[in-house]
């Protein structure tokens, strides 16, 4: 007889900590909503793409170097900026962005590759980035002046 007692006490205990459980569940639920403070990732904000430089010289290069290039930029804005779209303009030139999203008051990269192979003389390369900020449509540059013998001596 004891044992059977100790099993509804056992039960009786394990059903009165679910109860408080579920209590405690629908009292967070009340239907009540409370307002939370505007964070960084404010929709109702702009994001603003600010670049410590939009335009990189590689200087003269021999045809065939790749080299590469970390343009820095910092979002400016009150909201989240994200990076849809990139487009590098030709197959002589890698786009690299580690994150697309960077909240309000960090930093963001953009790495460039750019193989010269190919190439000849004074070269002037686009990279176009779309994204959600307040100029939506951006345009980062890389320049170099490219020496190809082979091509040189042939013309």
């Amino acid at each position: 007889m004891k044992t059977s007692f100790r099993f509804q006490v056992s039960s009786f205990k394990l059903k009165l900590v679910a109860l408080i459980f579920g209590l405690m569940l629908v009292s967070c639920h009340s239907g009540t909503k409370k307002t939370e403070p505007a964070t960084n990732s404010d929709e109702s904000g702009v994001a603003k793409f600010v670049f410590s430089e939009e335009i990189h010289n590689f200087g003269s290069l021999k045809a065939g170097e790749l080299v590469s290039f970390t343009f820095v930029f910092k979002n400016e804005g009150t909201k989240t900026l994200t990076i849809t779209e990139v487009d590098s303009g030709c197959g002589c030139t890698e786009v690299i962005i580690p994150d697309k999203t960077i909240d309000p008051g960090q930093e963001g990269q953009i790495q460039v590759i750019y193989n010269s192979a190919g190439e000849v003389g004074r070269q002037l390369k686009t990279i176009t980035l779309t994204s959600n900020a307040e100029t939506p449509k951006k345009q980062l540059m890389i320049r170099a002046n490219v020496t190809n013998e082979i091509i040189e001596i042939n013309s």
